[in-house]
């Protein structure tokens, strides 16, 4: 395998690493994926994969200064 891809496909998570990552259940993740409420994904045939990027920029977008902050819509 090339090195530059080996690097590439070394950053990607399964659902359920993504899922620890992000401290929610792999069937949370798997819903929010479902219903395009979760962070942006990669499908390779039947499987599917998270970047850190995605994961980092879904995280970010989360982000607030107070519990009635209802963030960007």
């Amino acid at each position: 395998m090339a090195e530059p891809l080996r690097k590439e496909v070394e950053r990607l998570f399964n659902t359920e690493q993504a899922a620890d990552a992000l401290r929610v259940s792999p069937r949370t993740l798997e819903k929010m994926r479902v219903e395009g409420r979760g962070p942006k994904f990669f499908k390779i045939g039947r499987l599917v994969y998270y970047s850190t990027e995605t994961l980092e920029e879904w995280k970010r977008s989360r982000l607030r200064t107070s519990t009635s902050d209802q963030g960007a819509r």
